[in-house]
């Protein structure tokens, strides 16, 4: 028998949506047109795995079973870019599925020199920080961090 494979970023997500709507936001989430930042015709980055925009910022989530930098380094390209969708801040929310506390170590540690460099390169643009977990018992403390960006 075939066990059903979890999609773990889904699952986290859900808290992430319940804070958003309990104040009110709407939540922009998966590859929908309203979820797009679009590069060139049909060449688009999703804008977040969840996204919610306030008068001051684009709060952005962006959930990962694994570790890597690609959703750290498209925020760098658009940003460089100028591209019109994105008209505030960005607040990104890097969360990272570990097994263990040395799991994808070394990418978590090429995410946060890529992050200094960005900040660098784009200023005020853009506050990236990335957060790991374990279990659904870590999400909360993630969690309240971002809804302080909410109230």
């Amino acid at each position: 028998m075939q066990r059903k494979r979890m999609n773990i970023e889904s699952e986290i997500l859900k808290r992430f949506v319940e804070v958003a709507h309990k104040y009110g936001y709407n939540v922009f989430k998966g590859q929908g047109k309203d979820n797009r930042i679009i590069i060139d015709g049909n060449t688009y980055f999703q804008f977040g795995d969840l996204r919610v925009n306030t008068e001051t910022y684009h709060i952005v989530i962006e959930a990962e079973s694994a570790g890597g930098v690609t959703n750290l380094v498209k925020y760098w390209y658009c940003l460089e870019k100028n591209l019109d969708i994105i008209k505030k801040p960005i607040v990104l929310f890097h969360v990272f599925h570990q097994s263990s506390e040395a799991d994808y170590g070394s990418h978590l540690s090429l995410w946060r020199f890529l992050r200094d460099k960005m900040q660098t390169a784009v200023g005020d643009k853009i506050k990236a920080a990335c957060y790991t977990y374990k279990n659904y018992e870590d999400i909360e403390a993630i969690v309240n961090d971002f809804e302080k960006y909410l109230v």
